[in-house]
């Protein structure tokens, strides 16, 4: 009898570790707290970036520990953190070591390479940190047109969108080796769509890395996935309500109704959700975030600058430098002279004599907390 019980004891033991609770975190909006935050509750310092020399219009930005990359439509810029023009990588054409304007970019850090995607042709440049041609590779991608690009641990990750006007099942990601070798990839079966309905499609502007993770949104089972060499984790998925994206049958404007995410990041403190309904005539952005060590969810109606009088602060852009995290803001000149010139704060009007009115748009580098 005394046997029995211990292998009772020990098989039920077994049975609780062998199945452990799901920690997807699930986000309803109603459980949000409202609360107005304010810059200073998450940043405690700014730094202005013009960048010199080429005009990078509309460029997209990535970040190494000592320089970044603008892919502008005249090609690819490299600057050091201050802004000042290093080099051009490569060029746009059809020559050997060119590229088509739809393309973009990665950074091997290790190895001193800078890696192009061409998303229209599933192609892989490679080039020097000087801008030296390396070699060039056909990615074995299960689509074309992924919409990010990373460079991990010796792999590339590439994310797509979803439009249901598509052919289902659609692709979420895909993973390659650095010659192009496709190692997994991922469908989603699970996302039926009705017939004849209108549903809209809105890719998130960042969706961004967290140490050796890739962040992915699938925007119809609102859900957000981890994704790495050891695997995918679902870690969040947002609740029942109005606002949001669903594989249902949307008639007539319904649609207007639906969620619209711009920008997902998580940081080392928590997630951040940037969103508004797709109606452009309510455009008020919200700023859901995530609070990891409290677990609380808040929600802020836009983040009010105290600190440096920035006219509205909606970052495209989330690295870390130096072992600092930094949100980014991109702005057009007049837009910050504008507000600043205006404020009635000597410090804030001050800020206004480093901007060269007719230079580039202006990046503003905010260092997150610690």
């Amino acid at each position: 009898m005394k046997n029995l019980f211990l292998i009772s004891l020990l098989f039920f033991l077994y049975s609780c570790h062998t199945k452990p609770e799901s920690s997807i975190m699930v986000w309803n909006y109603n459980d949000f707290i409202k609360k107005d935050v304010k810059l200073s509750d998450i940043a405690d310092e700014m730094t202005i970036i013009q960048s010199d020399s080429i005009d990078y219009k509309g460029a997209r930005i990535i970040h190494a520990s000592s320089f970044f990359l603008a892919g502008t439509e005249q090609g690819i810029l490299r600057y050091d953190k201050e802004g000042h023009f290093m080099n051009r990588i490569g060029g746009v054409g059809q020559g050997p070591g060119e590229y088509n304007r739809y393309y973009t970019m990665a950074i091997n850090e290790t190895d001193r390479i800078i890696y192009v995607y061409l998303m229209a042709t599933s192609e892989l440049l490679s080039f020097s940190y000087e801008g030296t041609f390396l070699n060039k590779y056909s990615l074995q991608l299960p689509k074309d047109w992924a919409w990010k690009f990373y460079y991990m641990k010796d792999k590339f990750y590439f994310y797509y969108t979803v439009e249901a006007g598509n052919e289902l099942p659609f692709y979420v990601y895909a993973i390659t080796d650095t010659i192009g070798n496709l190692l997994s990839s991922k469908q989603d079966e699970s996302v039926h769509f009705a017939p004849m309905g209108n549903y809209p499609s809105f890719p998130s502007h960042h969706v961004g890395v967290f140490g050796d993770t890739m962040l992915v949104w699938n925007q119809y089972s609102d859900t957000i996935y981890r994704v790495s060499e050891k695997g995918e984790e679902a870690v969040a998925v947002w609740g029942k309500w109005d606002n949001r994206l669903t594989p249902v049958k949307v008639e007539k404007e319904e649609f207007e109704q639906s969620m619209i995410i711009y920008t997902i990041f998580e940081t080392v403190h928590y997630y951040l959700c940037i969103w508004r309904p797709s109606d452009t005539m309510k455009n008020r952005w919200n700023y859901c975030f995530y609070d990891k060590s409290s677990g609380k969810l808040f929600n802020s109606e836009g983040i009010i600058d105290d600190l440096w009088g920035l006219p509205s602060v909606i970052p495209d852009n989330y690295y870390v430098m130096d072992g600092r995290e930094y949100l980014e803001c991109g702005y057009p000149t007049y837009k910050l002279l504008d507000a600043w010139l205006a404020s009635d704060d000597p410090k804030i009007r001050k800020q206004a004599e480093s901007i060269d009115e007719e230079g580039n748009i202006v990046q503003i580098r905010i260092r997150l907390k610690k």
